[in-house]
């Protein structure tokens, strides 16, 4: 679960989580997944070895951002809920009408060339 849900469980502010989370003072294991704060431990070798697992996540505009977020936590919770292992995020501002997804097209062609 990401940290702001964490928080709203155990009848935390997300601020002072957030803060915890800074100072390196928080009562549960933490990683990063993205630009998201994920709270446990990330799930290791459950996944086949055969390939890995990519979260895409894309809005059309800039001010759309905040959606990257929702979208990666979504996706990530139920990959981790099913036991997959999430081995990286990608994400991009583009219009899917255009076509023009240049992270989405290089994961298809190349799924370990970009790594962000």
């Amino acid at each position: 679960m990401n940290l702001k849900e964490w928080a709203a469980s155990q009848g935390v502010a997300y601020v002072t989580a957030r803060r915890q989370y800074a100072a390196g003072k928080l009562p549960v294991p933490t990683y990063r997944l993205g630009r998201l704060i994920m709270v446990g431990e990330p799930l290791a070798g459950s996944a086949p070895t055969v390939g890995q697992t990519v979260v895409y996540a894309c809005v059309s505009s800039a001010d759309q951002r905040a959606e990257l977020d929702r979208q990666v936590a979504r996706v990530a919770v139920r990959a981790t809920g099913q036991g997959i292992a999430v081995d990286r995020v990608v994400t991009e501002v583009r219009s899917a009408f255009t076509g023009h997804r240049e992270k989405f097209l290089a994961l298809l062609r190349d799924p370990g060339h970009d790594r962000g």
